[in-house]
């Protein structure tokens, strides 16, 4: 695989790790939630909170790693999508197209796990404002 190449496949294996750890974190949130344990959903917000930072910043790194290629393919980098990489790899290195297919679909999986785990949670907190207003309703006549 091409220098360029590898930091990009590393920049996406990082993007993969982190989505990975931001999933397990929105599921601790999840828990923390339901067992109404204010110090464990502060602990799960912060910790989500530094993964999105530690996302913004790896994902601005594959950015720059995929404009380097641009310049070395003389490509726009808006066309350089990975699929673009992937079928522009595929014929002289299958294994690499392989590699980052695999990175990309693991990567697709896993934001949409933490998206729908994510409203998943939204609604659990505002059923449980709905339930608090209409505690306070009742206690307040």
């Amino acid at each position: 695989m091409e220098r360029p190449l590898e930091h990009l496949y590393q920049s996406l294996q990082k993007l993969v790790g982190l989505h990975r750890q931001l999933l397990d974190t929105v599921r601790m949130e999840h828990e923390a939630l339901i067992n109404a344990s204010v110090k464990d959903i502060q602990e799960a917000v912060l910790a989500k909170q530094a993964l999105i930072d530690a996302v913004a910043i790896a994902e601005h790194e594959r950015q720059r790693h995929s404009a380097e290629l641009a310049i070395i393919w003389k490509k726009p980098a808006r066309d350089l999508t990975i699929n673009a990489i992937i079928i522009a790899i595929q014929g002289r290195d299958p294994k690499a197209a392989d590699q980052f297919r695999t990175a990309m679909n693991a990567l697709t999986v896993l934001i949409k796990r933490v998206g729908g785990q994510n409203e998943g949670n939204q609604i659990l907190v505002e059923r449980s404002l709905e339930h608090l207003q209409e505690m306070k309703k009742n206690v307040l006549g």
